[in-house]
């Protein structure tokens, strides 16, 4: 699994390189710039409210453990049926966001990277 990521990391920046050759240097920085700062304004209010939801799903069940938010994503399986639908709505929206944000990185190296 790791090897498909690293191997589809490469790819995207290559694509990345090829589909920003005919652009301006800095128009491709700033482009990445505004994913980040755009990924990071919309994953993180939605990965806190993700991790509030599930907190309460939770402890409506009587299932919360200690140190839950240090790995909540294995916590899914125990959320109660009436939450699911919520609280996976905001890790799948919260997950976008980081998402977002990994593309405007590797978008701001690639200006980067063209600039020297």
């Amino acid at each position: 699994m790791l090897e498909i990521v690293g191997v589809l990391c490469v790819f995207v920046a290559m694509a990345g390189w090829v589909a920003t050759a005919g652009v301006a240097v800095e128009t491709v920085f700033m482009a990445g710039l505004w994913l980040v700062v755009g990924g990071l304004a919309f994953g993180v209010p939605t990965g806190i409210v993700y991790h509030l939801a599930l907190r309460r799903s939770l402890l409506r069940k009587g299932q919360l453990p200690a140190r839950w938010w240090l790995r909540p994503t294995q916590l899914n399986k125990s959320i109660a049926d009436a939450d699911r639908r919520l609280v996976l709505g905001f890790c799948y929206a919260g997950a976008a966001g980081f998402l977002v944000t990994l593309l405007g990185c590797v978008i701001v190296a690639i200006g980067t990277w063209r600039s020297f």
